[in-house]
């Protein structure tokens, strides 16, 4: 079953995320970005994204002087599922006078109704015209498979042509954080210590220890800043993401923070005294 867009002036709410709730199954997208010329069509990249019933995803494709990001959100009903997204696009429209390169830029909203595993036709930089010799489009097909339990996502991209850039990234803002901590001084660290922390709550005293000296800090979990641009709150830019703060008990010294994505990427947090916090994020393990 397939549908096109439809305009819409679809409230925030549809793209927010759903209220905190275990989760009773995933929600797939399943991308084929499809590319036409003369009369030769062909599948160019594939994608697919996963995650609780509050996943959103984030779409990046770029091909030659053409840009399109967006979001796009699901709200579920029980035989279908409305499908939302907002989108920012560019492309090149020319030279000035003076030979500058010149882009034109447009942003909007789209929504469409399909039922569960149906696909949508999403036509990144407008619609194939009657004789048009190259087209570009997105097919994107929404499924859910029941899986209590599961709270972590995930994604995945296939590129089968180099002259097309395409991202597919799920975003759930976390509800839990398993963050692995360690002191370093030097070539030389302590044991790591493993907290399962919630953002936004009271945090926890962590100890280590450097040969006989001890330290000690209070370390929190807190959402980043909201985004300065409207662009990157639509796209909901840093959703999940979250900073790690950290103080260190009866001192006057401010708190220091460091921010990162749920990757278990290393990031290190300069304290005082030549001293390193060393703290990776991740996901929780599956209940």
């Amino acid at each position: 079953m397939r549908r096109s867009w439809r305009s819409s002036l679809i409230t925030a709410a549809l793209l927010a995320v759903v209220a905190p709730q275990e989760p009773t199954y995933r929600v797939t997208y399943r991308l084929r970005v499809m590319e036409r010329v003369g009369s030769v069509t062909r599948l160019v990249a594939t994608g697919a994204v996963s995650g609780p019933p509050e996943t959103a995803m984030r779409l990046s494709l770029r091909s030659g002087a053409a840009q399109l990001d967006g979001l796009l959100g699901t709200l579920p009903e029980p035989d279908t599922v409305n499908l939302a997204g907002v989108f920012f696009s560019r492309r090149h429209a020319g030279r000035s006078r003076r030979g500058l390169p010149l882009s034109e830029e447009d942003s909007y909203r789209r929504w469409t109704r399909i039922a569960w595993g149906g696909t949508a036709r999403l036509d990144p930089f407008g619609s194939a015209g009657i004789g048009q010799r190259h087209a570009l489009w997105v097919e994107i097909s929404v499924h859910r498979e029941f899986a209590a339990g599961e709270t972590r996502p995930g994604q995945e991209v296939t590129l089968l042509d180099s002259a097309l850039a395409l991202t597919a990234e799920a975003v759930v803002p976390p509800r839990r954080v398993t963050v692995r901590m360690s002191l370093v001084r030097g070539d030389t660290g302590s044991s790591r210590q493993t907290l399962d922390l919630v953002p936004e709550t009271p945090g926890r005293r962590v100890r280590f220890a450097l040969g006989r000296e001890r330290s000690e800090f209070d370390v929190t979990l807190e959402r980043p800043d909201p985004p300065r641009t409207g662009r990157d709150s639509a796209l909901a830019v840093g959703a999940d993401v979250v900073c790690l703060r950290v103080v260190v008990p009866t001192s006057t010294e401010p708190a220091r923070v460091r921010c990162g994505r749920l990757d278990n990427v290393a990031r290190g947090l300069a304290l005082t005294g030549g001293d390193t916090l060393v703290a990776t994020f991740a996901w929780p393990a599956a209940r």
